[in-house]
């Protein structure tokens, strides 16, 4: 009861910057393109992506009316068959694993080749997991609290964004949609745009917890629609800086669009550095909440007392820990795998799970 009543304290600021820091990492780490797909209407076609979310929230949002239960697990095992609740939750487990794995496969390629060259790849991926295993013991209240405390890093990078497009270099003729592309092309790049949002499924474990008075769907989507209006200045500011094609030649290209940062004055020579550190406070948040996610999709799988939970989050970063020593460098990864397992993790499954909820009949209902 106690860990309950402190749970309860979480508000409407707490559930804006979770769910922002929840997907906005690695859109605005690899944005405006993933694999070399076709980027020149990427901005576009973010703002077309928002869409399947902003359905899936207000799906959400009828099953809470209709069941009076923000509790989206707990509505799921309640009203299907045990096999296929943890047949779905095992599969969600996987899947977060894999996306941790990503996450963290992400973070050690952009910290050696900007900052570490000559660091194996094993100590950073190890050195970053073993801060997260330590954070993520706090719990999500530390943790949520933590995430307003340094999410003003964002708002620095948004206003950085806006300031690039009334630079010199900037140029509005990169800018503007292109459609001369085969329907394939455009599909598969279309698909890595949806998926960008797919972090925010880390919600429905996260809600239960805000406070009851908390009208939770407005905080949720507007904080969509900024992660959204982020990812089009990241488009927008990358190609009217460097155009198509240089864009594709690079690896982080929002990195490389700070490295053209100057001052005038002299003061801040390396710009670049400290967005850099900004972006690995960036991956240390979307990891924590990852680390946490996955450890109580594990307890839905394996219940614990909560002094226990401990052992879940060992197990979750154990897990992503071996599977980075084990595995290659995420350039050498298909991102088209990581992409569709992702659509089917944080967009259709859910969406299906929610059509089931709001068919079936109100707990209580005709019993």
């Amino acid at each position: 009861m106690e860990i309950q009543s402190k749970y309860k304290r979480i508000g409407s600021v707490e559930l804006f910057t979770f769910t922002y820091c929840s997907a906005v990492t690695l859109g605005f780490m690899f944005l405006p393109y993933i694999s070399s797909e076709e980027i020149r209407s990427a901005w576009l076609k973010v703002i077309v992506a928002v869409l399947p979310y902003l359905l899936l929230i207000f799906m959400w949002k009828k099953v809470v009316d209709k069941h009076q239960n923000r509790d989206f697990f707990h509505l799921f095992k309640e009203m299907s068959p045990k096999w296929i609740f943890y047949s779905v939750i095992f599969y969600l487990f996987a899947s977060s694993i894999y996306s941790l794995l990503f996450g963290t496969k992400s973070l050690i390629i952009i910290v050696q080749t900007y900052l570490m060259q000559d660091t194996e790849q094993w100590i950073i991926g190890s050195s970053f997991l073993l801060v997260l295993f330590l954070s993520a013991l706090y719990g999500i209240h530390a943790i949520s609290r933590m995430i307003v405390v340094i999410f003003f890093h964002e708002i620095l990078l948004v206003i950085a964004l806006i300031s690039f497009l009334f630079s010199d270099e900037f140029r509005w003729i990169n800018v503007p949609p292109y459609f001369g592309v085969d329907a394939i092309t455009f599909l598969k790049s279309s698909l890595s745009e949806v998926t960008r949002y797919g972090g925010i499924i880390a919600l429905f474990a996260f809600v239960p917890l805000v406070k009851n008075d908390v009208k939770v769907f407005k905080p949720i989507t507007f904080s969509i629609l900024s992660i959204m209006v982020t990812y089009v200045l990241i488009c927008v500011a990358t190609l009217g800086v460097f155009g198509y094609d240089q864009a594709l030649t690079l690896l982080s290209p929002v990195t490389a669009l700070m490295q053209t940062s100057t001052s005038p004055t002299g003061l801040f020579e390396r710009l670049d550095l400290f967005f850099l550190t900004v972006w690995i406070i960036s991956f240390f948040k979307i990891g924590l909440i990852f680390i946490w996610f996955t450890a109580f999709l594990l307890r839905l799988i394996f219940p614990v007392t909560p002094e226990k939970q401990g052992f879940h989050i060992a197990i979750v970063t154990s897990i992503v820990l071996l599977l980075t020593l084990l595995t290659p460098s995420i350039t050498n990864f298909d991102w088209r795998y990581y992409n569709m397992n992702m659509l089917v993790y944080a967009l259709l499954i859910p969406m299906t799970i929610l059509a089931y909820l709001l068919i079936r009949k109100k707990q209580g209902v005709g019993k």
